[in-house]
């Protein structure tokens, strides 16, 4: 790792481990989504509450006027923050920097007057901008501006212009609008303050052409301000939008919008709610507005309790200076992006495509953030979702995607617009698991860094990526590009960076490397499944039969394996996924975020009539099979979601919540069981128990011993219980490895089902089911052989709505088409 300069001292780093002790075993690096709470923090919060009586502020009383004089005094903290005073801004409370936004969106007035020979202004905006910033585009657009995207480049070349382009006493214009924000959450950029200024000068009239207008500035700082100081006696954007739960993590919901005193006339407001007018008739339409800014737009009871506890969110981050906070970010920043740079597989290729537009060696250029995509040694890239997945298992919390800035996230992967197209017809969405189309990402990971992240959040995801995505042995060296680079900074930076845009892009593969490459490494999935020969006959005469039969009882727990056949009903095997572990808040356990799940062991007793749960150290407890169950105070319906789908089910009684509770040391724990079948979203009316996807699923033993085969000498990892990982319901033996991959039917003994396709794998797989230790394989080696597709098994549906049995010995025919 390249190395540290620390920023704060031992004292302070003391202080603040004991803040966040929460964070122990865990590496929290998405502060650029939500950044985190303080211990004294929430303490403060609490204790003001318990000790207050406040009162809604629109009331009059002791109370109301307690809560109108801390909402004041919170503008005023507000303010001092930002070293100004309500003499030149003022604070409107919003629900966030998106609901500022919103409001410059409909109340600007890019008019200066209502008649007809006055020209509307323009509303600029940069392209790396938050989507929030994009959605104001139709709203002024219906109200007559015109709306001009500039470009990264070009905002650079038009705003570094020196000449004034305005004369304010020939305007004839309306009034216009330029938006951009103080720091790209993408890669971290810092667009230049001075920006402001040149805005207000006229540097962006070009760009409108026709009459000279008047020009306002929005500067978005919610991804700004956590961790820099934003000196609005120095630069005076005409209006500043906030997201307080990005500074200090508590409280959500709450934001604001900073109007600077003289702009505040270009805002206009139409609707009006409870508390933002001094009169108003029921019977005309007749009211009239409170003359205060803030009352005007504030409408309804504002979240005055959220308001009370933003002051004690202020008062831990006045125990640093935001010099400080700075500085640590960008160390901590600069140390990962330079380490990562130097990662280079065995064969000398980089493992890391970084996407930055410095080269993180000024702080006044560079914020907290480091964006990038993985590569494999063969040139592919990694899909960020296969990154997700091996980052839980080292307890990493990052982000990944696009981060809600479509422009910058185009800009950095070189994506054309028919591209991104192309790809939403092939199935991506914000937010969606499509990662890597036609071979090119679609989104990048990201790390972000708070106030309180540390070097030990470095070197763990320098861990997890080393572990995991390089060939060893790893080599460690500056690319020849960084050590030539020029000194300076981009032409179109020049005028406010000591820095340059960096190119990052890796050689092309071509067609005969990518022919050539792994010669070394066994056959891949692709060559196995080519050797199989599907066109004899559509129905095939198969030697599979079945090895093996699981139940899994209670979701997300331990396997019950039949010794030798077993009942079929509606929703797939007989007590698969009956029951499931709920939450005190409703929500159901997983082995995900529990890996002792897998030790809790239910056993069937189906001639007693009884399952019996057992777990290490507790003495074992027994559950009825039949579902005698009926809604009471002691057995209430309960409801929680599996895989976005609500699903109900009967509480089993406190004696099972008491036994569970002991044995995984989770208060108030409840065993639900299904009180009736769920029904699959789509076309597909198939009915489902407590399962995540599908009725059964199918693992070839084959395919397990071929995976288990290349999986590198991990001592942790235990060859010999590989097949208990996948947790399939039926183990099928006699096939090729992955002949199960090409299936469309299948029929096993007197049962027809339909394939619904594979299962793609998660991090469960790295649980090992005996103990509950978690590693990094199989999953590493899963996506290193078939380049991050990360499928094994495939899920089944049965056809019959009857009764049934499977056994073991069963017979397995498939079928290669869609028919039998």
């Amino acid at each position: 790792m390249v190395e540290f300069t620390p920023v704060y001292d031992d004292a302070t780093a003391r202080s603040l481990g004991g803040e966040f002790a929460r964070l122990q075993g865990e590496c929290y690096v998405d502060h650029a989504g939500a950044t985190l709470y303080s211990d004294t923090q929430i303490r403060n919060v609490g204790a003001d509450l318990h000790s207050s009586l406040y009162a809604n502020p629109h009331s009059i009383g002791i109370g109301s006027s307690l809560t109108q004089d801390i909402i004041e005094r919170t503008r005023y903290r507000i303010l001092s923050h930002f070293n100004t005073s309500p003499d030149e801004y003022s604070v409107i409370f919003t629900s966030g920097a998106t609901a500022s936004l919103k409001i410059i969106a409909d109340g600007f007035r890019f008019g200066t007057d209502q008649t007809a020979f006055t020209r509307a202004g323009s509303f600029v905006y940069v392209q790396d901008n938050h989507t929030s910033v994009l959605g104001m585009r139709d709203v002024v657009a219906g109200r007559g501006a015109e709306v001009i995207c500039l470009g990264h480049d070009q905002a650079f070349r038009t705003l570094g212009e020196r000449t004034c382009r305005r004369d304010p006493d020939e305007r004839q214009g309306g009034n216009s609008l330029f938006v951009y924000s103080a720091q790209c959450n993408f890669s971290g950029l810092k667009y230049p303050l001075k920006w402001i200024g040149a805005a207000h000068a006229g540097a962006l009239s070009a760009l409108a052409g026709g009459p000279s207008t008047r020009w306002y500035v929005l500067l978005d700082a919610a991804g700004f301000a956590p961790t820099n100081n934003l000196d609005l006696s120095v630069f005076k954007p005409d209006f500043v939008c906030l997201s307080f739960y990005k500074m200090f993590g508590y409280p959500t919901g709450i934001g604001a919008l900073l109007v600077r005193n003289a702009s505040a006339d270009v805002l206009e407001k139409v609707y009006y709610g409870g508390g933002t007018v001094d009169v108003a008739l029921s019977s005309e339409r007749f009211h009239r507005k409170r003359q205060a800014l803030c009352q005007r737009f504030e409408d309804g009871t504002v979240p005055f309790l959220s308001i009370a506890s933003l002051r004690h969110g202020f008062e831990i981050l006045s125990r640093l200076t935001m010099e400080q906070i700075s500085r640590h970010v960008f160390s901590l920043a600069r140390t990962l992006h330079h380490s990562l740079l130097t990662l280079h597989h065995c064969n000398g290729k980089p493992v890391v495509k970084l996407y930055s537009d410095s080269d993180y060696e000024d702080r006044d250029s560079q914020g907290g953030i480091v964006s990038f995509n993985l590569i494999r040694s063969n040139g592919e890239y990694v899909g960020y979702m296969e990154v997700v997945n091996m980052a839980a298992l080292f307890k990493i919390h990052l982000r990944t995607g696009c981060f809600c800035n479509p422009g910058a996230c185009q800009r950095h992967l070189s994506l054309s617009t028919k591209e991104i197209l192309q790809n939403y017809e092939a199935g991506y969405t914000c937010g969606g698991a499509a990662d890597l189309l036609n071979g090119k990402p679609t989104g990048a990971v990201r790390i972000s860094f708070g106030y309180m992240s540390t070097i030990k959040d470095v070197q763990t995801v320098l861990l997890m990526i080393t572990k995991c995505f390089v060939d060893e042995p790893c080599i460690r060296r500056l690319p020849q590009w960084w050590e030539s680079r020029k000194s300076g900074v981009n032409e179109n930076h020049k005028h406010f960076y000591n820095s340059n845009i960096l190119d990052h892009s890796i050689p092309r593969i071509t067609s005969d490397e990518k022919n050539n490459r792994n010669d070394n490494k066994s056959e891949s999935l692709g060559r196995i499944m080519n050797s199989v020969n599907y066109n004899k006959a559509n129905a095939q005469m198969s030697k599979c039969t079945v090895r093996r039969l699981f139940v899994y009882p209670i979701k997300s727990c331990g396997a019950h394996e039949i010794a030798d056949s077993w009942n079929l009903n509606s929703k797939g095997l007989e007590y698969d996924r009956e029951w499931m572990i709920m939450t005190s808040s409703g929500t159901c356990l997983t082995q995900k975020h529990h890996t002792n799940l897998c030790l809790l062991k239910p056993v069937i007793l189906r001639e007693q009539k009884i399952m019996k749960l057992t777990y290490p150290g507790m003495p074992a407890i027994e559950v009825p099979l039949e579902n005698t169950y009926e809604k009471s105070v002691e057995h209430p319906v309960c409801q929680s979601r599996v895989c976005e789908s609500r699903v109900q089910g009967i509480d089993c009684g406190p004696e099972a919540s008491e036994w569970l509770s002991l044995a995984l040391g989770k208060p108030n724990l409840r065993l639900i069981r299904q009180s009736h079948g769920r029904q699959k979203k789509g076309l597909d009316k198939t009915e489902l128990s407590f399962s995540s996807q599908a009725q059964y699923l199918a693992v070839n033993e084959a395919s397990v011993s071929w995976l288990v085969d290349r999986v590198s000498e991990d001592l942790d990892f235990e060859k010999d219980t590989a097949v208990h990982r996948f947790r399939g319901n039926i183990i099928v033996e006699g096939c090729e490895a992955f002949d199960e991959m090409q299936w469309k039917r299948v029929r096993i003994g007197n049962n027809n089902f339909k394939v619904n396709g594979p299962c793609t794998r998660c991090q469960m797989i790295c649980i090992d089911q005996t103990t509950g230790r978690k590693t990094v394989e199989p999953l590493r080696t899963l996506a290193e052989e078939f380049h991050g597709k990360l499928r094994f098994g495939i899920y089944l549906t049965r056809l019959e709505s009857t009764q049934g049995t499977l056994k073991i010995g069963d017979h397995v025919y498939y079928f290669s088409t869609d028919h039998f």
